[in-house]
This record gives C-alpha cells, structure tokens and sequence, in this order.
C-alpha cells in the first residue's frame, strides 16, 4: 500500500471514528486553499468547530507522529483555517480548535488545541 493510500485510509477511519465515538459532525475533508490542507473540519457536541490533522503511523510509532507537527506545520495550519474562515463567514462565530489524532494501528490517539493558542 502506498504511503498516500495508507494516510487515506486512516483518514477515513478516523472521521467514522469521530462521527461514532465522539459524535462529531464532519462539515469538510480535506479542505485545500492556497497550498494549505486540513485533513478533517467537524463541530463537536459543544458547537467548538475542531480542525483536525490525522496522522496514520505504524504500531510503536505514535510518539514520532505527534512530534511531527512542528512549528512551521503549525503556522500553515493556522494560515489554512484562516484561509477557511475567510472563504465561510457562516463559521467564524465559532470557537475554533485546532486538534490531532493519530492512528496507531487500531488505536486512537486524540490531542485537542495542539496550537496552544485560543484562536479568534
């Protein structure tokens, strides 16, 4: 399987994965503006409208992967969910988070506000 198919793959589990265990609702999947892409847009049972970076890993790889995200991701991250915001308004009363979940094999491993910042 290639690298691309693998991450694929684990995206789809992880919005089946929010939709079931966390009752998100998903508004978008991979949104691309600019250069930027979030894999995953959804609103929680709070209303916090979450962007969401999904990293599939091998077993015994999760703690490479949430490193992964370093500072120059952070800041295009940031720049795509502006980017979002900016093309759907609707969204902007929000509070917004910017989350992660890694895919260890079967196992879920979910970070909120992985950005440190209160956006907005």
């Amino acid at each position: 399987m290639s690298t691309v198919s693998f991450g694929r793959d684990g995206e789809k589990k992880v919005q089946q994965w929010l939709k079931e265990q966390k009752s998100f609702k998903i508004i978008f999947t991979n949104f691309r503006k600019k250069g930027f892409e979030i894999d995953i847009i959804a609103l929680d049972n709070k209303n916090v409208l979450r962007f969401i970076e999904v990293k599939t890993v091998g077993l015994g790889s999760v703690f490479d992967a949430s490193y992964s995200i370093e500072t120059r991701n952070m800041l295009n991250y940031q720049k795509g969910v502006i980017g979002f915001i900016q093309q759907y308004p609707q969204y902007s009363e929000y509070e917004l988070s910017m989350d992660a979940v890694v895919l260890e094999g079967d196992k879920f491993h979910y970070y909120e506000n992985i950005s440190g910042l209160i956006l907005f």
